[in-house]
């Protein structure tokens, strides 16, 4: 019996990495959830995507702020599945045409977050630790590890708790690309992670799980949408200054940056492919050329 998949689950299965079919399953979601909340990726009719459904979601990515390397992003994964949909016949040449005319956004990919100071940071990790419940263990560990490790949300979604190492005191990460890097741990960070796995259990799977009412914990994953959604609850609640969990990973490169760590060794740590990607996240700003101009001071 031939099996009938939709131009969202078709484009999906025609991606390489196993790593890119998990985040553009969520990438593609999203899309269909700034359309109609009603329906996900392989339930919503395509059939009825239109030139003006496109706009409607670019535009809500702009009120969201998101960079144009992001939004661009989302308009490829579109115009993916709607060659997907014409192939299968379910739109025509018309509408698939106007979709694919839409121009990319225009700007430069410089990033526009901010780097957290320490003391930020340790607040998020403290105020989770002071909070009773394997909920707030769990949210103080992922805060930690995102930091510490410089993790991307999908990344510590879907760490399994094996990739933590207690005797080396390090994470081993899969990355893009399935690229595995294997990043050292602080003591502190350590004591953060034990505190969450003696709550979780020992039982293999992944490291991050859902926990229900009653905090009853499972052995389901979390996703990178719930990673996004913990970490800007606890930042609110702590009072802090607007911030992105992206901003975590960005502190992690400048801090290494601030203590004169290596650029190529923050590279490697990041799991970034390219040198020029690592330097995007560099947030040390005046403050560095000021030193920098001093150390070549005639006086």
């Amino acid at each position: 019996m031939e099996m009938h998949l939709t131009p969202a689950e078709l484009y999906i299965l025609s991606l390489r990495s196993t790593k890119s079919k998990a985040g553009m399953k969520s990438l593609i979601n999203n899309v269909v959830q700034y359309i109609d909340e009603d329906y996900s990726y392989d339930d919503y009719d395509w059939s009825k995507l239109t030139y003006a459904d496109v706009l409607t979601v670019l535009s809500k990515l702009y009120e969201d702020q998101k960079t144009p390397n992001t939004i661009n992003t989302y308009l490829s994964a579109i115009k993916g599945v709607t060659k997907q949909a014409w192939k299968a016949k379910m739109i025509s040449m018309d509408q698939y045409l106007r979709i694919c005319e839409i121009e990319r956004v225009r700007g430069g990919s410089q990033d526009t977050g901010r780097s957290l100071s320490v003391d930020e940071i340790n607040r998020m990790i403290d105020y989770c630790l002071s909070i009773p419940g394997p909920i707030a263990k769990r949210d103080g560990c992922l805060i930690a590890l995102v930091y510490s490790a410089g993790l991307r949300r999908e990344e510590a979604a879907s760490l399994p708790l094996s990739a933590y190492s207690p005797s080396k005191k390090s994470l081993a990460i899969l990355g893009k690309g399935n690229k595995q890097r294997i990043n050292p741990l602080s003591n502190k960070v350590v004591d953060v992670v034990e505190a969450w796995r003696d709550a979780r259990g020992r039982m293999a799977g992944p490291l991050f799980v859902r926990i229900h009412k009653g905090d009853r914990i499972t052995l389901l994953p979390i996703t990178d949408k719930t990673v996004y959604n913990i970490i800007v609850r606890r930042y609110k609640e702590c009072g802090l200054a607007r911030m992105t969990p992206q901003d975590l990973r960005r502190s992690f490169a400048t801090h290494l940056l601030q203590n004169n760590e290596d650029l190529f060794v923050v590279q490697e740590l990041m799991g970034h492919s390219l040198l020029e990607t690592t330097k995007k996240y560099d947030q040390r700003g005046e403050k560095k050329k000021i030193v920098a101009a001093k150390a070549l001071s005639l006086e």
